[in-house]
């Protein structure tokens, strides 16, 4: 059977089936006894339930960013909630990465809006999971119910997509309720009511936004409330989540009297942006980069002041595209964005490169306005002349409909030979173990060492970028240096990751490695795109 994911998602996805079927298996059991704590009965039920969501979200994230993206620069996994996050983001984001999503689904839109929709009420399925395995607390049979039918719902949304159908095939299948959604939220809403703790009100309270059909709007301002509420329950919190229903679609459902006035707490996260070790290869220290980046940004705004365009070196851009902004600290985080005038410098310098042109969507994505953005450009080409003409001319359409949040076209032919490029790379990845074997007993053959790597790559244990790094480290032993030369071109023809990115900066930074430098830059522009590109049509 052909794979269509990566090895780490089908495993995520096969991980997340695993959990709700057992979820389900869990609720289906006979009773044995009476619990002295009712709250204890479905408590693994629902901790399951947050696992399968979350594991199906990880699946997605791990296929288009990586397992790295799964954990914080300090190395620690994140949370539930982080997860949620990036999923939305990503999802939302629709780079061309995320065409898998959609593969095989006749209204690609739709599909997305639905994804969307259901991401919010898994997030609070995974908020509550943390209480059933850690607290041995879960909601009654009807909620618990109610939950893992949207968990099974959202993983079967996801297996819309070809890519994804095949390794979600034992999915079971949803629930029977007896009762109707209405009737289970007015028996919540009753025992709200009679409940004598905060405690009973909040378990309660939580499980009505648990069975809603769709949640109320404004999830910013409710959210970090109910996020306390189920830590230390406070009576404030408790009337802000009525009121916030009372003033959903679901409010007629509500006939409780309006609490006291109270104010939504924002929960503020602990600096986890940690600077990750410095490869080897890297023979400068994140300072320098920094340095010489702001003196890049300065020189080129003075100029432009000045009426003239000096864009800052190619090597730079392909450095802080391989040494993100978040990684060496001029963000406190990845989300964090920066102003045109920080921004329009290196994509210039993308524009403006005579051959393959730069990285420049990562850049793009990073800036705050983007008219100012497109505003820098076009006075810079004002004053550049035939410099940033050829450039210009694929770079103004495309971002006047990123800007409006129009799909570009497949067919586009710069985009149709980088979605093209990207197919071809990902197969010449697979087929470097073969390649290997027709060089055994020539001058071209690798060493031993790297043809283990080979294995460990196919197997996905390890990324191109950790073979071009130790390549460039010259810690492969190559019977000629022709030799080394040919398989860094050859690996660097396979990059297709963000993982592979600082090992074709190694490649490129080394004046030896010159014969692969056209199949780096290819790399680095359609590695660009596929993960920080538009929508697609």
């Amino acid at each position: 059977m052909p794979m269509y994911l990566k090895r780490d998602a089908i495993r995520f996805f096969e991980a997340s089936v695993s959990a709700i079927s057992m979820a389900v298996t869990a609720l289906g059991m006979p009773r044995r006894y009476e619990f002295r704590e009712e709250a204890a009965e479905n408590a693994i039920s629902i901790g399951l339930a947050g696992v399968a969501a979350e594991l199906s979200m990880s699946a997605v994230i791990v296929q288009a960013q990586g397992e790295n993206a799964l954990k914080f620069p300090t190395g620690f996994y994140k949370t539930g909630s982080h997860i949620v996050d990036d999923f939305k983001k990503l999802v939302e984001s629709q780079v061309p990465k995320m065409m898998f999503l959609t593969q095989g689904v006749k209204e690609p839109s739709t599909q997305i809006a639905n994804i969307l929709e259901m991401t919010s009420k898994l997030k609070l399925i995974i908020k509550l999971r943390a209480g059933g395995l850690h607290a041995g607390r879960g909601p009654s049979t009807d909620v618990s119910i109610a939950c893992v039918n949207d968990v099974i719902a959202f993983i079967r949304l996801l297996g819309a997509s070809s890519r994804i159908k095949s390794y979600i095939e034992t999915l079971p299948k949803p629930i029977a309720i007896a009762k109707s959604y209405d009737l289970i939220i007015d028996e919540l809403i009753q025992k709200v009511m009679r409940s004598n703790t905060d405690s009973e009100k909040v378990s309660s309270l939580a499980s009505v936004y648990l069975v809603i059909p769709e949640l109320p709007d404004d999830e910013p301002e409710w959210f970090p409330a109910f996020e306390r509420a189920l830590i230390t329950p406070q009576e404030n919190d408790i009337s802000f989540l009525l009121d916030t229903l009372k003033k959903s679609r679901y409010g007629s459902l509500i006939k409780v009297s309006k609490g006291k006035e109270s104010i939504p707490v924002t929960v503020q996260k602990g600096n986890i942006n940690a600077l990750p070790i410095e490869p080897q290869y890297l023979k400068r220290s994140f300072r320098d980069i920094k340095d010489r980046l702001y003196a890049d940004i300065g020189t080129a705004n003075g100029r432009l002041d000045q009426k003239q365009f000096d864009a800052p070196p190619i090597e730079s851009v392909y450095e802080m595209f391989a040494f993100p902004y978040h990684v060496i600290g001029i963000t406190d985080n990845e989300e964090e964005q920066l102003s045109a005038v920080d921004t329009w410098p290196l994509i210039a310098a993308s524009l403006s490169y005579t051959g393959t042109l730069g990285p420049y969507w990562y850049f793009v994505r990073k800036t705050s306005d983007l008219g100012q953005l497109e505003s820098y450009i076009n006075k810079a080409a004002k004053y550049a002349g035939k410099t940033l003409k050829n450039g210009i001319k694929e770079f103004k359409p495309y971002i006047e409909k990123f800007r409006k949040g129009s799909p570009l076209s497949k067919n586009d032919k710069e985009i149709s030979e980088m979605l093209t490029e990207y197919e071809e790379s990902s197969e010449k990845k697979k087929k470097l173990i073969e390649l290997a074997k027709k060089y055994i007993g020539k001058q071209k053959e690798p060493c031993q060492e790297m043809r283990n790597d080979f294995i460990k790559l196919l197997n996905e244990e390890i990324h191109v970028g950790d073979l071009l790094i130790k390549l460039a480290e010259k810690s492969y032993d190559f019977q000629t240096e022709e030799c080394r030369k040919y398989w860094a071109r050859i690996l660097c023809e396979c990059a297709t990751e963000l993982d592979d990115l600082q090992g074709l900066y190694a490649v490129i930074s080394d004046s030896e490695l010159s014969p692969a430098y056209t199949a780096v830059r290819k790399a680095f522009r359609m590695i660009d795109f596929i993960n920080y590109g538009p929508k697609l049509e």
